[in-house]
């Protein structure tokens, strides 16, 4: 009997085929590929591999030709697979460490680990790693993986202290208020006339969700003219530049100090939208500004605060730098 396979074992087959196969960084060598491995090139800087009488026995988990692959690679392996899965909205579970045929395991792991190693010794052996392009991207791989190093040793470095913290927390407290937010029901019609007559049926007494159903034209009419939260424009506008990403939507520019200024369940005059139609609302809930906690913000100020130093850094870097850009030469680039 055919086996049918999983929806988790598709995105693990996916994502072992992400880290080993497919070269997904956005460059494109305009180098002629077809160069032979043995021109005379000089070889980009690459770190020698772990010796391996380095790697003590017990952490070994195979050997390939003159190779050792140690439980770190293991480690790393599997770190990385959880992101992929984790960006593919995949559930992780612990990988069984006993060979199964059913999920993927360890052992499947492993196996991806050596069929990398032989694949780029015969790439070594055949001089792939001398041509010029190849070259080129690897050097390009090595300045992101280096430079991703450099912000972990930062944030391992500039740990802020509870002083720190409260410092800031302090001198920045009208940054940390969490903003008057509604939430509205609508109806949408393409003229003033049916606009005043759905409003005039809803003041009466007439249920809003069902004049959405029957009446809009536009979005959550089939929720019964729902629509979600809203918060004013320069509020979302602060929240993304603090680097929060709000769920919560905007409103246009016409019909947000109209919505802001209803009473609960208080239905709006019409208001004609960008879009040339006619927009009335209905407060369905509001909740009021409030000033969020040293406690709720502690792991934010932290980040703000590492962010702040890694930027400090950074600019002395480039102040100290021999820096020269050739800027007059970016209309050429490839795109």
């Amino acid at each position: 009997m055919r086996r049918v396979v999983s929806a988790r074992e598709v995105a693990v087959s996916l994502a072992l085929m992400l880290l080993t196969g497919c070269d997904q960084v956005p460059w494109k060598s305009h180098e002629d590929s077809t160069a032979s491995p043995s021109a005379t090139t000089t070889p980009a800087s690459q770190p020698a591999a772990v010796p391996v009488f380095l790697i003590p026995e017990a952490e070994r988990v195979a050997s390939v030709n003159d190779a050792t692959l140690s439980m770190t690679d293991m480690e790393l392996a599997v770190r990385e697979l959880k992101q992929v899965m984790q960006a593919y909205q995949q559930p992780w579970q612990p990988l069984p460490a006993e060979e199964r045929a059913d999920v993927l395991d360890l052992h499947d792991l492993l196996n991806n680990l050596i069929e990398t190693e032989l694949k780029a010794q015969d790439a070594k052996s055949r001089g792939l790693n001398r041509r010029t392009d190849i070259q080129r991207r690897y050097a390009y791989l090595e300045r992101a993986f280096y430079a991703q190093e450099w912000d972990r040793w930062q944030r391992e470095q500039a740990a802020s202290s509870e002083d720190d913290i409260h410092r800031f927390y302090e001198q920045n407290k009208a940054g940390f208020v969490e903003p008057e937010r509604i939430r509205l029901n609508q109806i949408v019609t393409e003229t003033l006339a049916q606009a005043e007559a759905a409003r005039a049926q809803a003041v009466q007494g007439a249920v809003f969700a069902q004049l959405a159903l029957e009446q809009s034209v536009g979005p959550g009419k089939e929720q019964g003219g729902d629509i979600g939260w809203f918060l004013r424009a320069l509020d979302h506008e602060r929240l993304r530049l603090l680097g929060s990403a709000p769920t919560e939507g905007v409103l246009f520019p016409q019909l947000e100090p109209v919505a802001f200024a209803l009473d609960a369940n208080q239905v709006s005059q019409p208001v004609k939208g960008p879009d040339g139609k006619f927009y009335i609302v209905q407060l369905v809930e509001r909740k009021t500004a409030r000033q969020q906690t040293e406690l709720e913000v502690r792991d934010a100020i932290r980040e703000l605060l590492l962010l702040q130093r890694r930027q400090q850094q950074l600019e002395e870097l480039r102040r100290k730098a021999r820096l020269t850009e050739f800027k007059e030469r970016l209309g050429n680039v490839p795109q």
